[in-house]
């Protein structure tokens, strides 16, 4: 199994499923539509109708006419400040991030300690590559957010990096701030954290963060391979010879029915092509 690093384009289709809280499938929402549609019909001037509407349109991703019932509501009176953050929400997954950020902006003016508003701040800062103000509006989220999740960790280290990409030290500290919140082995974050420390050529830190994988999961035998790759990549090739035969044990500690899976089967290649290539 490959694990893929989290892209940042990953991290807003993340961040929106969780923002719109949806429960409902395509299907039900349509119903829902036609029969808030209904509604506005025999009320057409009932602004709190088209905002409800715009949000049940939001979550079906049909996002011109979710603002189109807000910009509505808004001209029939609704000042209700949800309705500013929709808004600002709507032109930022529509990418409209200047109009986002003046929306975004007027909401927080109502309520400067609203962590959901100062997120979405943080987000259309990165957006408008505005690093720094987008850094100092996330670490508001991060030090008083009640229930971090690890893609907003994740998210936080992107925007660290954007601002400077050499800050390693930085976006590895975020990392263990979030495994101290949300779970010392949360394998998002300890993939990144593994992936920081490779690119920053902390050697003897990688090289732990490897052992910490073979220790934890069960399919060591990958871990071991894994290792030995690296170690083999840092011109470490007694090391990465040892590596390669605990992973050789290992697999030869399965069960039968595990030595025959494809992904065994496959492993065992990698593992001779790499040790024909260290003792060439």
């Amino acid at each position: 199994m490959i694990l893929k690093p989290v892209t940042h384009r990953a991290l807003l289709i993340i961040t929106f499923l969780l923002i719109s809280v949806q429960v409902f499938s395509h299907g039900d929402l349509t119903k829902r539509i036609n029969q808030k549609t209904k509604e506005i019909a025999e009320s057409p001037n009932d602004f709190k109708l088209y905002y409800e509407r715009g949000f049940l349109y939001q979550q079906h991703v049909e996002l011109n006419k979710a603002m189109e019932d807000y910009l509505k509501s808004t001209s029939l009176g609704n000042t209700d400040k949800v309705l500013i953050y929709r808004i600002a929400e709507v032109n930022y997954l529509s990418e409209d991030y200047k109009n986002a950020l003046s929306n975004i902006t007027k909401y927080l003016e109502v309520d400067c300690v609203d962590v959901k508003a100062k997120k979405l701040e943080a987000q259309i800062l990165f957006k408008l590559e505005a690093y720094k103000e987008s850094i100092a509006a996330y670490h508001f989220v991060m030090n008083t957010m009640v229930d971090i999740r690890p893609e907003d960790i994740l998210e936080y280290t992107i925007i660290i990096l954007a601002d400077n990409n050499k800050n390693f030290s930085k976006a590895i500290d975020i990392i263990d701030f979030g495994l101290a919140k949300v779970g010392v082995n949360t394998l998002s974050l300890q993939l990144k954290k593994l992936e920081y420390l490779k690119d920053s050529n902390q050697v003897e830190k990688t090289i732990e963060q490897y052992n910490y994988f073979i220790l934890e999961y069960q399919r060591k035998e990958f871990w071991y391979y894994k290792k030995a790759a690296y170690l083999a990549s840092i011109n470490k090739q007694e090391d990465a010879n040892i590596a390669l035969k605990s992973a050789i044990v290992t697999i030869e500690q399965l069960e039968t029915k595990f030595k025959n899976m494809d992904s065994i089967l496959e492993l065992k290649k990698h593992i001779k092509s790499l040790e024909s290539t260290i003792n060439n």
